[in-house]
């Protein structure tokens, strides 16, 4: 699969799932924006990748897409680090984040891990290769 390929395939399949926030941009100024599966629309044009949901679009150059991981960490800003934090990032050739998906609601009330979610993102990660760093491009 091309690099336009395995990024569409990943996201088409984010766009599928519930409780998944996007942040969008540098460290400096990001936006966050949540997907809401039922107003999802993924089209594909070339190596360019348009999701649209509701009030809000995004429009990626795949190509641009140089890494891609899958990170489950500690959750010290919410949990004080005794809840996992599980989300999925693509960077740029230079490291820059261009997009990073974070997977909300892991835990249930009692604070236990929701299995249906880590299912969710093992399916994700397995979209994308199924390995936690994934090297698109040279």
């Amino acid at each position: 699969m091309s690099t336009s390929e395995i990024v569409a395939t990943v996201l088409q399949y984010l766009g599928t799932l519930p409780d998944i926030c996007l942040v969008i941009g540098s460290n400096d100024a990001v936006c966050e924006t949540f997907i809401d599966p039922s107003r999802m629309d993924f089209r594909v044009d070339g190596a360019f990748i348009t999701m649209e949901n509701g009030p809000w679009h995004i429009h990626l150059d795949a190509t641009k897409v140089h890494r891609m991981t899958f990170v489950v960490t500690p959750d010290t800003a919410h949990s004080g680090g005794t809840q996992m934090s599980y989300s999925m990032r693509l960077f740029d050739a230079q490291g820059t984040a261009l997009v990073r998906a974070f997977f909300l609601a892991m835990y249930d009330a009692q604070g236990q891990v929701r299995a249906e979610r880590v299912q969710q993102y093992e399916a994700l990660r397995a979209h994308g290769g199924g390995q936690d760093t994934i090297v698109l491009a040279p």
